[in-house]
């Protein structure tokens, strides 16, 4: 095994920079209606699908004579990946054409922006599952693996930042960081108020649903034993190797394959044939689906897709934590302070959004939220006085006031919606409406 968790670890750390700057990205999910408030269905059918929604993206950006990356999630979700930058301004700039291009579609074929964390109205037996093989092993996998893997597939949004790791020092940090934040990401950015078109109070729900989705590959790396920042890539790889395959690396006609047994087991058995590849250790890298994971980047993903207008406040959130100096070293000494209990104790305490309860050292969520945002701001500050750029302050500053004022818009959606009167499927359309 030795040969090939080598291979895995390096095939991390092939992305590592060297330098100080770090590039970033982000990848925003969204889910679509038609006027009649349908979820657009996934496959061509007689309705405009959101196969037709990706080639009109593909048509629209050759008029533009430019490239954007724009997929599909297994619930015809589309998912648009920026390409990466060295500040936020760039890739800002790069969102707004594209929302330029996805409200023309709208327009044209009467479709609405569902701009939650999860669909409000339907359940996952409603929606079709996009037609590939892969994501048809993933279904057959999490049907049996926990309770919500449907919902993950068909019925959630997020926004996924990707960061760029410098070394093995920074990359064990970074992910460190990440594991002990991401409960109180997935609060401050929680954006799912409703499910099957009721109300959920105060369930964070698109979190709910990824840990109970597949317990082997999903949930905090603390779970899988990784405690600390010392010797985590290693600790992460070897846990990699003792994951169940969901699916092998796609033959030439773009289908992916099967195997029964462990990513080590299919790996060593193409070890033995010496065609292991690039393209087989990102394939197995890629089907752990922890809230942060290694790629050749490090993938944050406990962020809900916030409302339209705030989808980068997640990017400049975890830019500002990752930025190395006086705040990454404060961030880094408050949380090492933290006890396995205490965290333990978070993230399960990150499944409800009630911020007055107790956190690590004797302070409350709200406690821990307001002293996270002061970091994020006072970072952002600092990195723009260094790279001699506006603040990348204002892609977050006004979400925050926002939910400062209101609460987070899980709930206070759910307080514009009670006062409205209507049924949810009216609120939805009114609300989301693009004039």
């Amino acid at each position: 095994m030795s040969h090939i968790l080598d291979q895995v670890e390096a095939h991390i750390l092939s992305g590592c920079t060297g330098g100080k700057n770090r590039a970033i990205g982000a990848e925003i999910e969204t889910i679509f209606y038609n006027n009649r408030g349908k979820r657009i269905p996934v496959n061509p059918s007689d309705e405009f699908s959101a196969t037709e929604f990706i080639a009109a993206i593909d048509s629209s950006c050759k008029d533009m004579d430019t490239f954007m990356t724009c997929s599909l999630e297994p619930g015809g979700q589309l998912e648009w990946a920026s390409h990466p930058a060295y500040d936020l301004h760039k890739i800002q700039s790069e969102w707004q054409d594209l929302q330029k291009i996805i409200e023309t579609v709208c327009i044209n074929n009467k479709l609405t922006i569902v701009d939650l964390a999860l669909d409000p109205i339907y359940s996952p037996s409603d929606i079709k599952l996009i037609d590939q093989r892969k994501y048809r092993l993933m279904h057959n996998c999490f049907t049996a693996t926990g309770k919500h893997g449907s919902w993950m597939m068909r019925n959630t949004a997020s926004v996924q930042v990707n960061i760029d790791l410098l070394d093995r020092q920074d990359a064990e940090e970074s992910a460190f960081i990440a594991d002990c934040i991401s409960p109180l990401a997935a609060i401050l950015f929680s954006n799912a108020p409703f499910i099957n078109s009721q109300p959920l109070g105060y369930k964070n729900i698109r979190y709910r649903i990824w840990e109970d989705t597949d317990p082997d590959r999903c949930g905090h790396l603390l779970d899988h034993g990784m405690q600390g920042s010392a010797g985590l890539l290693t600790q992460y790889c070897r846990y990699v190797m003792n994951v169940p395959v969901i699916f092998t690396t796609p033959d030439t006609n773009g289908e992916a394959g099967y195997f029964m047994g462990t990513i080590q087991q299919w790996l060593e058995g193409l070890n033995k044939d010496n065609v292991i590849t690039q393209q087989d250790v990102k394939t197995a890298i890629h089907q752990i689906f922890t809230h942060n994971r290694f790629k050749t980047v490090l993938e944050l993903r406990s962020s809900d897709r916030p409302p339209q207008g705030f989808e980068l406040a997640p990017a400049a959130f975890w830019l500002a934590l990752m930025e190395h100096g006086i705040i990454r070293d404060t961030l880094l000494e408050a949380i090492s302070h933290w006890t396995l209990e205490e965290r333990t104790d978070l993230n399960l305490k990150a499944a409800s959004l009630e911020i007055n309860r107790p956190g690590p050292g004797n302070k409350t969520i709200l406690q821990w939220l307001d002293w996270l945002v002061e970091l994020v701001y006072t970072s952002l500050d600092k990195r723009a006085e260094r790279l001699d750029i506006i603040s990348e302050r204002q892609y977050i500053e006004p979400f925050i006031e926002n939910i400062l004022t209101k609460g987070v818009f899980t709930l206070q959606i759910q307080e514009e919606f009670v006062k409205s009167g209507k049924t949810v499927k009216d609120f939805i359309m009114d609300r989301n409406k693009i004039v």
